[in-house]
């Protein structure tokens, strides 16, 4: 009779699925659900999206509630392009706020979904950002007064405008047209994912005064290796051992990675990989070296100055929320970030230079710089 129960299709499905990451899957089941759940085997409870749609009938309809992250991550492109391409959203709730355990109203997806898609259809959307104790009362006023602040009607076909299909249905509609018709930081520079690992930081990274300046400009390179929230320039602590002999290991080693050579010395804008909440961008000059956490958009040429200026704008900031709210700033986040053609007025801007001028010398003041000469107050 279970058996049977399974087989049927419903009318409506309703599920509270167990989380549980995929690193956390046992040998059987890790095998099973790559086999059986491909798109969605990165965590158990997104295999019920799927699973709660098998069971519910064309024009039927299925609701649980999930992790938020299947919201963003890369892992769930599948996912969401499935649902969006082949199914429709009817109601989204997300519940994402301070307390990121899930088993409290607040870190969770809640999805009310129709097996079969709805062309034009505008599900609605509730962004419950609110403390927990306010979360559910919110979610009641946004029912009785959609013009609350917090409700919004999305067509999710919108959300595929986006690299990645991210559920971003906060967004304005200029900005999924920005995804269309803007160009991406690609299109205007070269830029890469395969940074440089030295596999042995105790032995091939000092801190520049740990070296001497006859030194700093022959075996020892200036290293971007991201730091503290900080736009427009510094965070140069760094140095790197960059003799042929060290080279070789980072080529040569197992667990090193040597930073391709086109790429060697090449200045342009770095940023921090690890952030604080917010992406920080700053100017870097030509001479340098980069790891993972410091990448360095190269050979920007006269673009450098609008992309520095949107890359440290809110807009910019609004963009990478959708695409990754994680404290990871991946390269594919920032690679997909639009940029529109009217921008180009900022090209050459005083201002950008203004700025990254003012942030040097702020950065020069201290004694941890390497061209500090003397305290502003001497």
């Amino acid at each position: 009779s279970t058996c049977e129960t399974l087989a049927r299709r419903h009318d409506c499905v309703v599920a509270n699925p167990p989380y549980m990451g995929s690193s956390s899957f046992g040998p059987f089941m890790s095998k099973w659900v790559k086999k059986s759940y491909p798109d969605v085997k990165s965590d158990l409870c997104t295999c019920f999206i799927e699973r709660n749609l098998s069971l519910a009938k064309v024009g039927g309809f299925a609701s649980l509630v999930t992790s938020d992250t299947c919201m963003y991550l890369s892992s769930f492109v599948a996912m969401r392009t499935s649902l969006v391409e082949n199914n429709t959203i009817l109601t989204f709730v997300d519940t994402r706020g301070t307390n990121a355990h899930p088993d409290v109203f607040d870190a969770n997806a809640i999805w009310v979904l129709r097996h079969g898609r709805l062309d034009g259809y505008e599900g609605s959307y509730f962004k419950l950002n609110h403390r927990i104790p306010e979360k559910a009362g919110a979610l009641l006023e946004a029912i009785q007064n959609p013009d609350c602040g917090w409700f919004y009607r999305r067509d999710a076909e919108t959300f595929k405008q986006i690299p990645g299909t991210p559920i971003a249905y906060w967004f304005p509609h200029p900005l999924f047209n920005a995804f269309v018709e803007g160009r991406s930081v690609d299109e205007d520079s070269d830029y890469t994912g395969s940074p440089n690992i030295t596999g042995d930081n105790d032995k091939y990274l000092r801190m520049h005064w740990e070296i001497s300046k006859k030194d700093r400009g022959s075996k020892w390179k200036v290293y971007s290796k991201g730091g503290d929230f900080r736009r427009w320039y510094g965070n140069l602590f760094h140095v790197i051992d960059w003799s042929e002999p060290a080279r070789r290991f980072y080529l040569d080693n197992k667990t090193s990675t040597l930073l391709p050579e086109r790429y060697w010395y090449q200045g342009g804008i770095t940023y921090t990989m690890l952030t604080s909440g917010k992406a920080c961008f700053r100017y870097i000059d030509d001479g340098c070296i980069w790891d993972k956490s410091g990448p360095v958009i190269c050979r920007l040429g006269k673009h450098l100055n609008v992309w520095l200026a949107f890359l440290n704008s809110k807009i910019a900031q609004q963009c990478l929320d959708a695409l990754n709210p994680t404290l990871n700033l991946q390269v594919k986040d920032v690679k997909a970030l639009p940029l529109l053609n009217g921008c180009d007025q900022l090209e050459g801007s005083p201002l950008v230079d203004e700025c990254i001028s003012i942030s040097n010398q702020d950065w020069d003041s201290s004694e941890t710089s390497m061209d500090f000469k003397r305290h502003p107050l001497c």
